[in-house]
């Protein structure tokens, strides 16, 4: 681990003072609302510094695996003391080292607009969820608003230096249609930029083993 890139280790010591007024006022009444249906072995890709980790109802789960990219990330979730409710791996969410069908819930919160091959990673995550799982998401996704829509794709190739290869403008919410069916959706919008957050279920593996295709155009819902 002596490798890691001071960038990311920078950006693991800031990650929490800079997400901590969003936290307060607004994601984290979202987590705590996703959170209370995950049931089962459950794994969460992405979990960065362990913003999740005090909403798991732990009386409906049975196991939890956190998984990350970033060793400093992780790092910082052990010593908030993340471990003892969890096991911790370190790896990517496009190839995820677990047998397919290992888990009932997968959990991905603010992660799929910074996985480098995050189409392969739709395709990993419903790979190792069981028939009859779900998917708990959490993205910013590309707007249907035209102006916003170029402005998050001018702005992306510079805000994702900083923000560790986060994109602004991936059509999540839809490309996720790929592979899995809405069972509850919702969103928000802050300064307009879309936040979809919500559960999925899979559907047969044989229709998501095809190309996955992202919308030409967004399709996006902001709130009025």
């Amino acid at each position: 681990m002596k490798n890691t890139s001071w960038p990311d280790r920078l950006f693991a010591v800031w990650y929490d003072r800079l997400m901590e007024k969003m936290e307060q006022n607004t994601f984290r009444p979202v987590r705590k609302r996703l959170l209370q249906h995950a049931r089962g072995h459950v794994l969460e890709i992405g979990v960065g510094t362990g913003a999740n980790a005090s909403f798991y109802e732990d009386r409906f789960v049975s196991g939890k695996v956190f998984l990350d990219s970033s060793f400093p990330m992780l790092q910082v979730a052990l010593r908030k003391g993340i471990c003892p409710q969890g096991s911790l791996v370190l790896g990517s969410g496009s190839e995820l080292p677990f047998s397919t069908g290992s888990f009932d819930t997968v959990v991905v919160t603010l992660v799929l607009c910074s996985v480098k091959d995050w189409k392969q990673a739709i395709r990993e995550i419903r790979r190792v969820l069981r028939p009859e799982g779900q998917l708990i998401v959490l993205e910013h996704v590309q707007s249907r608003h035209p102006v916003i829509s170029f402005f998050q794709s001018l702005l992306t190739p510079v805000w994702k230096i900083p923000a560790r290869g986060c994109h602004l403008d991936r059509p999540t919410d839809q490309t996720l249609g790929s592979c899995f069916e809405w069972i509850e959706r919702d969103q928000i919008v802050l300064s307009g930029m879309p936040f979809v957050f919500g559960r999925l279920s899979p559907r047969p593996e044989t229709e998501c083993s095809r190309d996955i295709v992202s919308p030409s155009v967004p399709v996006a819902e902001e709130a009025r």
